[in-house]
């Protein structure tokens, strides 16, 4: 009776499954811009809280160092002490971040926002000397000369014509999207401050969060399952922390040393190239050639031989850095080869943008271990079935020459 109701119940189970597989494929066949808006609308809702679970997540190591350290301090200092070591870490943590941000601002924004301007300034007459610099080695080239000549000349009147002829008379338009902009850029600062009161939240509640989830866990699935997933999370968590920080520090030293390179070379635009490098180096394997060819460019367009110079320059530091300072920093974090990092890189950055070239390597890490242990659990089933299917086969054989004798 219970072998009857057990298989009435699998076979109940398995037909809700199929309708449900069969509604959510015809949603996201038929359905699939209602579904997508409503992904959008629901990730509006929720995303301040994105950003304070990325907030809490960058911070979650240098706040658990600071409160081993609070801790061990304390210990010597009584329970009250011992009680506010929690408390003391999240807010050392937020200041410290803070003032790091507002140095980096306070130093860096400045110069930059001037680097911007004056490119902007300096395009038209970067051009016309870009092509006189060029028409030298043209030679007596007369019909490259001329167009290399209109190509410059059409370029530099352009802007001021296409100021007068279409941003004036679509002034109205302009306003509209220019409140566009500031609407967004208040939305962006209130998702930031919402998100840093909940990255507060989190950090507080993170090992309360922690045993929450580990009991969910224990209870929806059993030991060893349980057991198994814990174990994947702590690698997920091991591969993501390992990857963002070491990618962030790793940025954060070529900038300063593209910076200081740039100084002593005498390269024009130090700041803004260096932030551009720096930036851009944080995605794997493109980030470097996505830093250089526009701050080639720019350079470019002040003097051409700064910028041959600049591109040796980058070229040295890029094996630099793909060599031996971030190996050191990074180490064999992910254990992807070459081909699969980037498989990852184009793949989540084509799906997700510039988010997905920055987290679809470690993604992708993760899943590609859930894959091999899969594929081992199923070789090693295989693999401990094989005798019992054989003992089984050779049993029969064994015992037919005694039905001869």
């Amino acid at each position: 009776m219970k072998k009857t109701k057990h298989k009435y119940l699998c076979l109940m189970l398995a037909l809700f499954g199929a309708a449900a597989l069969s509604i959510i494929l015809f949603f996201l066949l038929f359905r699939f811009d209602g579904l997508q808006a409503a992904f959008h609308t629901l990730m509006g809702v929720l995303m301040p809280f994105v950003v304070g679970s990325v907030i809490a997540y960058l911070l979650k190591p240098s706040c658990n160092w600071v409160e081993k350290r609070l801790t061990a301090f304390s210990e010597k200092r009584g329970k009250k002490s011992l009680r506010a070591a929690p408390g003391l870490s999240i807010a050392i943590t937020l200041l410290l971040a803070l003032a790091v941000i507002v140095i980096l601002m306070v130093l860096v924004l400045p110069t930059l926002l001037d680097s911007v301007y004056s490119v902007l300034l300096l395009i038209p007459d970067s051009i016309r000397s870009l092509a006189s610099w060029v028409m030298q080695y043209v030679g007596n080239n007369e019909t490259l000369s001329n167009y290399i000549t209109e190509f410059s000349e059409g370029f530099s009147t352009s802007i001021p014509d296409w100021i007068s002829s279409t941003v004036i008379p679509n002034l109205e338009q302009l306003i509209g999207s220019v409140a566009g902009g500031v609407s967004g850029a208040v939305t962006l600062f209130k998702n930031l401050f919402i998100g840093l009161i909940a990255a507060i939240y989190i950090l507080a509640g993170r090992k309360k969060f922690a045993a929450q989830a580990k009991l969910l866990n224990y209870s929806l699935f059993g030991e060893k399952w349980s057991s198994l997933i814990l174990d994947e999370v702590r690698y997920a968590d091991r591969v993501f922390s390992g990857f963002i920080n070491g990618r962030l520090i790793d940025s954060l030293i070529i900038g300063v040393i593209c910076f200081v390179g740039m100084l002593i070379l005498r390269i024009p635009y130090a700041v803004l190239v260096s932030v551009i490098v720096g930036v851009t180096n944080i995605i794997p394997f493109f980030g470097p050639y996505i830093g250089a060819i526009p701050s080639f460019l720019l350079i470019l367009m002040v003097s051409p031989v700064k910028a041959v110079i600049f591109l040796i320059f980058i070229l040295i530091l890029q094996q630099f850095d793909g060599n031996i300072l971030g190996p050191r920093i990074l180490g064999d974090v992910t254990g992807l080869s070459g081909f699969w990092v980037l498989f990852a890189i184009l793949t989540f950055g084509g799906l997700f943008g510039f988010v997905g070239m920055l987290i679809g390597v470690p993604v992708f890490a993760v899943l590609y271990d859930i894959v091999r242990k899969l594929v081992h659990y199923g070789a090693e089933r295989r693999r401990d079935a094989k005798p019992t299917a054989v003992s089984a086969t050779e049993e029969p054989d064994a015992a037919a020459p005694a039905e001869k004798s």
